[in-house]
């Protein structure tokens, strides 16, 4: 996907959903000896805001919001890969950003920072939100995307103790404490376990409510925009014939490049969406569902006028390739097309759709 490294940039301050949301409620943070926020952290002194010119900060807090916005800048530069498991989770803050909304992004680097601040003895600090188990909870949150696992969880502490040295913060009688907080917190933000793999859908972007960028105004779910693409991308590809590499393909797509050439774009758009919500309900969406014909039905000529003529083997294996350019067109990364293609190939939809 080509805007796939543009909303990297985005994810910065996503990693704060993971300890954003603590409250008196079940998974509270346990308060530590008051004295840590003033011995080791710096306390009440208050000292110029760097964010803030002419603004003064309580130099705990301003350690404690160091801490958290390196952690999220090294999930979002994510070099070398290193935080790909988390990336998934954060798409609605991640397209945010991407748009030029930091407003969430603030009020999660906010709120991360009052709760270690809180949690550690500040008193002037406070944190109120959900619950972590609800938090964490995509049903009950709809900011987060997916649920979080053990590995996650362990990859979110490295990240935070990497952002600490960044800050110059590496003696365990402070990093020490702040570990067995997070540590306390895991069974109520782990709710997935170790065996069970987020859905293709959900790490394409989920059921988070985005701007739809087809369609200025309107929201659309973040895991359907890279379907629609790489749907809308496979038809351009076939349609453009570049090379005559799709020759065969041409006359099954007849009707529609018709409609097309006669500026008649309703046939194209009823595919691609069709198509896009197929897909969606496929590969994990709960939201969205395929109401189109079944697919032997569908590339059935003597039931869909719009096809005009049977599918070969031969055929769907071009389909398929063309699926893949448009795939790779897009920088969809190797490995979810891997998981298109054992889906494109199951036998049930394969015997389906070839019927010549």
């Amino acid at each position: 996907m080509k805007n796939v490294k543009f909303w990297l940039l985005g994810i910065l301050g996503t990693g704060l959903v993971l300890f954003s949301s603590c409250s008196d409620d079940d998974g509270s943070a346990p308060m530590l000896d008051e004295s840590f926020y003033a011995q080791q952290l710096g306390g009440e002194t208050k000292v110029p805001d760097p964010m803030n010119p002419g603004q003064m900060i309580e130099q705990g807090f301003l350690n404690l919001r160091t801490v958290v916005m390196n952690t999220v800048t090294t999930i979002a530069t994510n070099e070398g890969g290193t935080y790909n498991a988390l990336q998934p989770y954060f798409s609605v803050l991640l397209n945010e950003v991407g748009r030029g909304e930091t407003t969430g992004l603030n009020i999660l680097v906010m709120d991360f920072a009052k709760f270690l601040a809180e949690a550690t003895g500040s008193k002037n600090f406070s944190y109120n939100g959900l619950d972590m188990v609800a938090a964490h909870d995509p049903a009950r949150n709809p900011r987060m995307n997916g649920l979080v696992n053990n590995a996650d969880y362990d990859l979110f502490i490295q990240a935070v103790v990497e952002g600490a040295g960044q800050a110059g913060i590496t003696d365990n009688t402070v990093l020490g404490p702040v570990g067995q907080l997070l540590e306390s917190l895991r069974q109520p933000i782990v709710q997935r376990a170790s065996n069970e793999n987020l859905d293709l859908y959900t790490r394409l972007g989920g059921s988070g409510l985005v701007d739809d960028p087809d369609n200025p105004g309107q929201l659309i779910e973040a895991g359907y925009i890279p379907l629609r693409a790489v749907v809308t991308e496979t038809v351009m590809v076939i349609a453009t014939n570049e090379g005559r590499k799709y020759e065969d393909l041409l006359p099954a797509f007849s009707v529609l490049l018709a409609e097309v050439g006669a500026n008649n774009s309703s046939g194209f758009g009823m595919l691609v969406t069709g198509f896009s919500d197929f897909l969606a309900q496929a590969i994990g969406s709960q939201n969205i569902r395929y109401v189109g014909l079944n697919m032997a039905d569908a590339h059935n000529p003597l039931v869909n006028p719009r096809m005009t003529g049977v599918v070969t083997e031969s055929d769907y294996d071009l389909f398929i390739e063309a699926v893949v350019e448009a795939a790779l067109n897009l920088e969809v990364p190797m490995s979810v097309i891997e998981e298109f293609g054992g889906l494109l190939t199951s036998q049930g939809l394969r015997s389906a759709i070839v019927q010549g």
